[in-house]
């Protein structure tokens, strides 16, 4: 009897139906994408969006003749013009402000309107920074030489507040086709501990209150906080790069940037990681965020503070 039920139980292990399921036809959406700053002419992305099971050149999906203007309420600011790859361009060369609530509309030919609305915030302002060479010890032969960097801004009361801080250094464009002469910025990465920041926008290695003296370090490129912690109050973000400094010419300086991100800006990026780092094997695909109405995709506004920073000699 036994072997019996076992002869069956392999029986039904070996049986198997394979049910043939089409999916739903896929109805195609246009998408946007416009990053907007004080510091960078208009610039808007469209194309349609593919479903998953759709095999085609995403170059096809590009739209190409449709109308795209930025208002400031009943105010035209800017009609922007097509040049190719998808990307419409401004047609006046102006500037986006910061305070400004833009909207961005978008008619084509066929369609409802595309509409969606942000702002880029004002300016952080940078009340200090400073730079502290620290040489290797001598008692510890797995020591290195290493700077540490530390800002203090002053946050925007009453409103909430996303920030980003990154430092880049420039060095020689190696891509092909580059000149001699030709730069690019690299981002230089820091091991920070700083109460609320994470690394990225949806990490958890949000650094929290230490517990008996213990706290996790985290080496990023880019370190991201909201103001829930210190709402107008003074804040700082400190860390420290056992990195190269020195830029192609040998200067050592860094390129320190502080963004004040709009609320679309920073909702995006979050959902953007979240999905990127989302395991398909036991978690749900995380929603992505839109601003977009009649669409998909997102318009949002930053605005940059930048320090020029030399390093001191070691």
């Amino acid at each position: 009897m036994k072997y019996l039920l076992s002869l069956l139980i392999l029986f039904c292990l070996g049986c198997e139906t394979i049910i043939e399921v089409d999916p739903p036809e896929y109805n195609s959406k246009h998408v946007v994408t416009s990053f907007f700053s004080p510091d960078s002419t208009w610039s808007v992305t469209l194309h349609r969006s593919l479903g998953a099971t759709v095999k085609r050149d995403v170059t096809s999906e590009y739209i190409t003749d449709a109308s795209v203007t930025i208002m400031d309420g009943s105010n035209m600011v800017d009609i922007l013009n097509y040049q190719g790859d998808g990307r419409y361009v401004s047609s006046t060369g102006k500037l986006p402000g910061n305070g400004t609530m833009y909207t961005l509309r978008v008619d084509y030919t066929g369609y409802a309107s595309i509409e969606a609305v942000s702002a880029a915030p004002p300016p952080v302002i940078i009340s200090d920074y400073s730079i502290e060479f620290i040489p290797r010890s001598e008692s510890d032969p797995f020591s290195t030489s290493r700077y540490q960097l530390r800002i203090a801004f002053s946050d925007i009361s009453d409103m909430n507040n996303y920030y980003r801080v990154g430092a880049y250094r420039r060095i020689r464009d190696r891509r092909l086709g580059a000149a001699e002469s030709d730069s690019v910025y690299e981002p230089v990465s820091f091991e920070g501990l700083n109460l609320g920041w994470s690394c990225g926008y949806s990490s958890d290695q949000e650094v929290v209150d230490p517990i008996d003296g213990i706290a996790v370090l985290v080496i990023c490129d880019e370190y991201v906080v909201t103001d829930r912690r210190f709402d107008g109050e003074d804040y700082s973000w400190s860390g420290t790069t056992f990195g190269n400094v020195s830029d192609q010419s040998g200067r050592k300086e860094l390129r320190l940037v502080l963004s004040s991100l709009s609320e679309e800006y920073y909702r995006y990026l979050y959902s953007l990681e979240r999905n990127v780092s989302h395991d398909p094997l036991i978690e749900e695909p995380f929603p992505m965020y839109s601003n977009v109405s009649g669409g998909l995709g997102i318009f949002a506004g930053y605005t940059n503070t930048t320090l020029v920073l030399p390093f001191p000699d070691e």
